[in-house]
């Protein structure tokens, strides 16, 4: 929606105020997107949330938004998951990149201010006197001159009859009184109960339950099948293949999808469908990759990374980097990102009821958007013959952005003949034949002039995921750092790669950020302190474009750079085996700088304390943004630890969480997170930005305590303590 838009009202079901956008063509216009809030006749507030609510607590806070201005008392305001009504909505559902709050901020704005005009103007008019007499204050519409008061619920019927006021006065800063203040997440007691219902609660009336077992190797085939053992597992109804509908997935270039070919079993049970899926013998074409191992991909990307190609984007001289009549000095160094799992707490997971028509599906999903068009597309169905029942997800982290779950979902219920299945993933499918966060290898090289000086930056990229087939404009590294000479180059690995990659929480920013590792050995080099060699790069108040529109701020970076380092204690004396490490990076329109305190002993890395400033423009709800920080963190440490997705002769070797471990409580350092003060008026992007900050940050550390640098994760305790 953009701010054109406006609001119309109806009158509810049962009575009160329902109120819904429409396009500023009118009412009968096409592009209508539906009931977005109502005020109940007993008083209540149900914010119909479009967005996915994946544990982040974005629902929180766009209901904190739309309160504010509304007047409402917090405790009335109530949360509901509508259909995903692609027309109704316009296809406003998606989540991701840490844009939801920034792209909603006026809209739910507006909205909440128009239905208080309205309650106030239906008040007026009870009280024979002006709107302009009256105001709005927790969930009351109270007369100046009279003080008499009336609440929302007894208002709401009287003000869905109303024409909606063409324009609405928002509130200043200064009249907050829900935005800017601590909020327990809305849904946190459902969680608690068991009655917040998941994708994997869904159960129809003659459900059947679908396995997959797909091909173990990325691109290989299914050659044969026997299905007599599974057939005869009590429960099991039919299994047929998934060849049909395998492949990768074109819908949109910049979110491509995989579905391995494989063989279906359904059955009346889970369990049935499990042993019946155990029973089968299977012959697979494995083809080139069932000979590659992760050791392989690796080589492959390296010898690529030595080969310069044309820059993606360049500021200065290009080729300044190799200019011998400048440069002195030049330091090199590789960093190397590898391949995540997701690691889900809820299973992927999707029910679906085809029809000869359509198709209802039962799931979270980030986008389901994606799912009507990718559906529609294969399917022949029109997209307004499927439904979307869109639930609460435990855990999206970018994988149920993804619409495959609903494409293999829809095509067992249509191949079964049209019956509500629900499919579902194991742990070990999970992990064994998902989708993986993209590898990404980073080759950097800095050049210094005669006077120890940083002349010139290069760094190329080679990443298995691309976000888009290639970068539509010039791009350079996402930094602010006052470098005379700049040149990124960017190389794509996407058909080389081992398993088909994906968006992980901070998406390329987990490479990217191994930059901050570059420069303190750059600054190293030079016998400079990190802290102050950074602050010496950024200038007080300088915009620096980095491509494709995006400028990013010296002064904001700056800013955090110091505040972090502030409340860090940054200089302090350390004992030996001790350590401090900064990384400093934005994201989302916002601006983060951590620091990391550790101690290496023989037997371990203990990550003692992390602590973080964040500029994130107007923080709605400070708890929900900690919440949010703190947890990027532990995800962070966790691809620090435990992380990367080992791959031999094919096939991916962590099978269950025993394997591919996160980080278990008493791995987890103290955290503390601050914020800039600003005066920034509007909000930018949490959710990802700190996923990808405590890798390079305890890196710099380990080298500030031991004098080792380590340039892979996981990391390796051998590494860093040799015997």
């Amino acid at each position: 929606m953009n701010r054109r838009n406006f609001i119309v009202s109806s009158i509810a079901v049962g009575g009160g105020l329902l109120l819904k956008f429409e396009n500023s063509l009118g009412a009968n216009a096409d592009s209508e997107i539906g009931n977005f809030l109502r005020v109940s006749s007993n008083g209540d507030v149900i914010f119909h949330f479009v967005k996915h609510e994946m544990g982040q607590g974005v629902s929180t806070a766009m209901a904190q938004i739309i309160s504010e201005e509304l007047c409402a008392d917090w405790s009335r305001v109530k949360i509901d998951l509508p259909l995903a009504d692609m027309k109704k909505y316009n296809a406003n559902f998606d989540t991701g990149g840490s844009c939801t709050i920034i792209y909603q901020w006026d809209l739910l704005r507006q909205a909440g201010a128009m239905a208080r005009q309205m309650l106030i103007q239906a008040a007026a008019q009870q009280w024979n006197t002006t709107p302009e007499n009256c105001y709005a204050e927790n969930h009351m519409v109270i007369n100046r001159q009279s003080s008499r008061k009336i609440g929302f619920g007894q208002l709401a019927s009287a003000a869905a009859k109303l024409n909606p006021p063409k324009e609405v006065k928002l509130k200043t800063s200064k009249e907050y009184n829900i935005i800017g203040k601590r909020k327990k997440a809305i849904l946190v007691p459902e969680i608690v109960t068991g009655s917040l219902q998941y994708g994997i609660d869904v159960k129809l009336p003659g459900m059947l339950y679908a396995q997959i077992e797909r091909c173990p190797v990325f691109k290989g085939k299914l050659k044969s099948f026997d299905a007599t053992n599974a057939l005869k597992v009590e429960g099991v109804k039919q299994v047929f293949t998934t060849k049909p509908i395998a492949g990768l997935q074109t819908l949109t270039p910049y979110m491509p999808h995989d579905i391995r070919e494989g063989v279906v079993v359904v059955a009346d049970s889970f369990w049935a469908a499990k042993k019946g899926r155990e029973a089968l013998i299977i012959e697979w074409d494995e083809g080139v990759n069932g000979n590659l191992s992760t050791e392989d991909f690796e080589k492959l990307a390296q010898q690529r990374a030595m080969h310069r190609t044309d820059p993606t984007g360049y500021t200065g001289d290009e080729n300044a980097v190799s200019n011998v009549d400048h440069v002195r000095k030049t330091l090199r160094a590789q960093y190397v990102f590898p391949h995540q799992l997701h690691s889900c707490m809820e299973p992927l997971n999707c029910t679906a009821h085809a029809n000869p028509d359509g198709c209802e599906i039962w799931m979270g999903s980030q986008a389901p958007n994606l799912i009507v068009t990718e559906l529609a597309r294969n399917f022949q169905w029109k997209e307004e013959n499927i439904k979307v029942h869109l639930f609460t997800s435990g855990g999206g982290f970018g994988r149920r952005y993804y619409p495959d779950m609903a494409f293999e979902a829809a095509y067992i219920s249509k191949i079964a003949g049209n019956i509500p299945v629900k499919m579902m993933w194991t742990r070990e499918d999970e992990h064994r034949c998902n989708l993986g966060h993209m590898f990404q290898h980073m080759e950097y090289q800095a050049a210094l002039d005669k006077d120890g000086k940083l002349y010139a930056w290069y760094e190329k990229e080679l990443r298995t995921y691309t976000w888009a087939a290639r970068y539509h404009d010039p791009a350079l590294p996402t930094m602010a750092y006052e470098i005379p000479n700049v040149r990124f180059d960017f190389e794509d690995l996407i058909a080389d790669e081992l398993v088909h990659s994906s968006a992980w929480r901070g998406v390329i920013i987990h490479g990217r950020a191994y930059a901050e590792c570059f420069v303190d050995e750059i600054a190293a080099d030079q016998k400079k302190d990190p802290y102050e060699f950074r602050l010496s790069m950024l200038s007080k108040d300088r915009d620096v474009h980095v491509g494709d529109g995006n400028f990013l701020s010296s002064k904001r970076m700056r800013n955090v750079l110091m505040l972090a380092c502030s409340k860090a204690g940054w200089g302090k004396p350390m004992s030996a085996g001790r350590g401090m490490g900064i990384c400093l990076y934005p994201y989302g329109g916002s601006y983060v700088c951590t620091v990391a305190e550790i101690t290496v002993t023989n037997e371990k890395v203990k990550v003692d304390r992390v602590t973080v400033a964040l500029d994130c423009g107007l923080v709605i709800n400070p708890l929900g943004v900690e919440n949010q920080v703190t947890g990027g963190i532990v995800w962070s440490l966790t691809a620090l630890f435990h992380g990367g997705m080992p791959i031999k002769n094919g096939r991916v070797m962590h099978s269950n969480f025993h394997q591919n471990k996160l980080l278990r409580m008493d791995e987890c350092p103290e955290m503390e997170v601050h914020f800039v003060e600003t005066n920034d008026e509007k909000p930018g992007g949490v959710g990802e930005i700190s996923s990808p900050m405590a890798v390079p940050a305890v890196l710099n550390a380990i080298y500030a305590a031991t004098g080792k640098r380590i340039r892979k994760v996981p990391i390796s305790l051998q590494d860093i303590i040799p015997g």
